[in-house]
């Protein structure tokens, strides 16, 4: 059983690793690339009075819109929380099917899949959590943060 297991939960784990260090090191590189940009635009203006008459512009407010790094509205946040739910649920149930299926050891197959399960319901009861708590503070009504 150690020897389906372990290689099988190295290979995620490490994929796991390198996906979260791809999408920061390009997270990074967009909020560099917008600084620089932003900053860029500021010294071009100059005095504070051309910066107020900028602002008034439309494509000013969109200026002043972009200058924060992450624009996510509350129903993105509710959503990704309930997709992976959903997901990891589906992959614990999926291991608990599979510890009568095969011939070698049900034990690890049932502490994983209850883990499993239990962290899909997990983020299963936090995107409700979620929704609630946006409903109450009154964010799904602003949109997207600016």
């Amino acid at each position: 059983m150690q020897d389906v297991l372990v290689p099988g939960s190295l290979f995620f784990m490490i994929g796991w690793i390198v996906w979260v260090l791809f999408s920061s090191i390009r997270r990074y590189k967009i909020a560099r690339f917008q600084a620089d940009v932003q900053s860029r635009l500021l010294h071009q203006l100059g005095s504070a009075e051309n910066v107020l008459a900028y602002v008034n512009t439309p494509s000013g407010q969109k200026f002043v819109a972009d200058l924060t790094t992450e624009r996510v509205t509350p129903y993105e946040r509710i959503l990704s929380s309930t997709q992976a739910g959903i997901i990891i649920a589906c992959f614990g149930a999926a291991l608990l099917v599979l510890r009568s299926k095969l011939p070698f050891s049900d034990e690890a197959f049932t502490i994983f899949g209850i883990l499993a399960v239990a962290l899909g319901v997990g983020f299963g009861v936090a995107a409700v959590v979620s929704f609630f708590l946006s409903r109450s503070f009154g964010l799904f009504d602003r949109g997207p943060r600016s």
